[in-house]
């Protein structure tokens, strides 16, 4: 029978005082450099200096008074499990920012040491917190799974019950004509403002940065993402068919993503070649400021690689953070986000408050394109990404453009995400003409306006902004009026018009041109569709409703003139 091994003096010692619990080991004894795996600012991108929150190269959160009654072990819990919570990818790192930044907000007239139901019921009373309720949840969640002491469970219960701010009527949805989608005549306006103001500098990137907005509608967050090499020409194409060059988007609010910076699908589009040849000139203009900033000489490889839009200051400044607190070489990282320009100063440009050109301008402010008047108001337009958005969605949907089709070509993954776009009554006739049957279709789609002999006679015979005109032979004619309480600010005007009920047409207007004008296209429309031409490639429109609405137009007309 063999003999267990005798424990030396020294481990019977501890075991001794183990099983006695007379001297437990210490914190001391056994916490080796805790530290040594935190996280730095060199392996994240967002990251604590003292106590602000900085996303490198974005913003920084100033969160003194945030912390200001946290005890330091919950200090110290909650700046690391906002880093986490970073990691986890659960939301984009500027949701996370906006989400601490609604912190701060919410406790500068409420300042707490404890997360409890009196601090909640004072925070949602706070517009920016409450509209992000939802993610504070999740944080808090999050947190006190990790840290009991975070948030009492009344509190998150609490949270949870409170509903969300109210939603209103989306803007450009509205009868607001400063922020609703643009008239054509505006777009018109705009798309002069902004060659003329390149005319005037010589500014490729500001007039760059308009002409992509007010073309293809993309996020701010979008162009600010492009790089040289989304531009495609010969083999590298998507669209084989299509004989212009093409230019890749990448895409943005795109979820499941592992990279956040272009780490999404890419939406090819193609390219006029008067846009094609401004990024060309771009292309060279901020090579040769890379190679002027970083004293470098870029090949094709590398130069395919930079941001489209930048400036020489933001190359300078990433290059030293690069070097300084991400311990790289700024050679070997010129695909790194920081070097575009952010999509805050994107959307200056596109609402034509700034004129970001490569070097800065001393005179900035007396480059700025002319903000162009509206005929609506009588005063200059208010611009912004998401009216151009809208504006360019009505456009291609006054096109006959169908929504799962505009829906694409506006980048959104699902079909429902156009409906805030995609208020249209020429749309509703074409929904309607698809539900009802072929016999009852001609009556709904036929003309259903009240036939007016003068002005005098209209809903509204005082309102210029009412009148409809049929432009033809570079002539102006006068069609009618708008009957509606407020001006919807279609393309193409008058010729949906005719399918509207609120549409007040002259007796005496010369309704056969329109009707002229309405036969032709659709003549061209039946043609086989070019591939490549400006013109729309996407699906042949049918105009027969509007066509056989005119028709009706102007049969009711001549009744009416009959009868007098």
């Amino acid at each position: 029978m063999s003999q267990a091994k005798k424990s030396t003096p020294k481990l019977q010692e501890h075991a001794h005082e183990h099983d006695h619990n007379l001297h437990p080991l210490s914190a001391k004894h056994i916490a080796l450099d805790l530290d040594a795996t935190a996280r730095t600012a060199a392996a994240g991108r967002v990251f604590w200096e003292d106590d602000t929150l900085i996303h490198l190269g974005h913003r920084r959160i100033d969160c003194q008074k945030l912390l200001i009654h946290f005890s330091e072990k919950k200090k110290l819990s909650f700046k690391q499990h906002i880093l986490t919570f970073v990691d986890s990818q659960r939301f984009a790192k500027s949701v996370v920012m906006y989400l601490v930044s609604s912190f701060c907000v919410a406790s500068k007239d409420n300042p707490f040491d404890a997360i409890d139901t009196k601090w909640v019921s004072a925070a949602v009373e706070n517009h920016s917190f409450r509209t992000r309720k939802f993610q504070a949840r999740i944080f808090f969640d999050y947190w006190k799974e990790r840290y009991p002491d975070a948030a009492t469970e009344e509190a998150l219960n609490l949270l949870a019950q409170i509903a969300p701010p109210p939603i209103t009527s989306s803007d450009v949805n509205s009868d607001d004509p400063d922020k609703s989608w643009l008239t054509q005549e505006e777009y018109d306006d705009v798309v002069h403002s902004a060659w003329q103001n390149y005319d005037q500098t010589g500014l490729t990137q500001p007039a760059l940065i308009r002409l992509l907005a007010l073309q293809y509608a993309r996020r701010p967050s979008q162009m600010a993402a492009l790089k040289f090499e989304d531009l495609k020409t010969g083999d590298a194409k998507i669209m084989k068919g299509v004989s212009e060059n093409e230019i890749h988007f990448p895409s943005v609010k795109e979820q499941g993503v592992e990279i956040e910076f272009r780490g999404g699908k890419f939406e090819p589009h193609p390219i006029a070649d008067h846009i094609w040849n401004m990024l060309e000139i771009q292309k060279a203009e901020i090579k040769a400021a890379f190679e002027k900033g970083l004293s470098i000489s870029l090949t094709d490889e590398m130069t395919s690689q930079l941001p489209i839009f930048t400036s020489l200051t933001r190359i300078r400044k990433s290059s030293e953070i690069i070097s300084s607190t991400l311990n790289s070489n700024p050679v070997e990282m010129l695909h790194d986000e920081l070097f575009h320009l952010n999509a805050h100063r994107i959307s200056r440009v596109i609402s034509f408050a700034h004129n970001t050109g490569l070097i800065k301008l001393s005179h900035w402010h007396s480059t700025l394109p002319d903000v162009p008047i509206s005929q609506r108001t009588g005063r200059p337009l208010t611009l912004n990404a998401i009216r151009l958005r809208h504006t360019r969605a009505r456009q291609l949907a006054r096109m006959g453009i169908p929504k799962s089709v505009l829906s694409y070509w506006l980048g959104h993954n699902h079909d429902g995400a156009i409906d805030s776009y995609y208020n249209d009554p020429a749309e509703e006739a074409r929904k309607l003409d698809e539900k009802m049957g072929t016999g009852l279709a001609p009556i709904a789609q036929a003309f259903h306006g009240r036939i007016i002999a003068t002005d005098a006679e209209a809903t509204y015979p005082d309102d210029p902004f009412k009148n409809l005109e049929f432009a033809n032979a570079d002539k102006l004619k006068d069609v009618g009026k708008c009957g509606f309480y407020t001006f919807c600010g279609t393309s193409s005007i008058p010729l949906p018009c005719y399918r509207c009920r609120s549409f007040e047409p002259l007796m005496d207007a010369p309704h056969e041109e329109v009707l002229e004008v309405l036969l032709f296209r659709q003549a061209q429309e039946n043609e086989i569709v070019k591939l490549g031409s400006q013109r729309n490639a996407l699906i042949p429109i049918d105009l027969s409703a509007d066509i056989r609405a005119v028709e009706r137009c102007i049969q009711l007309c001549k009744a009416k003139r009959e009868q007098k």
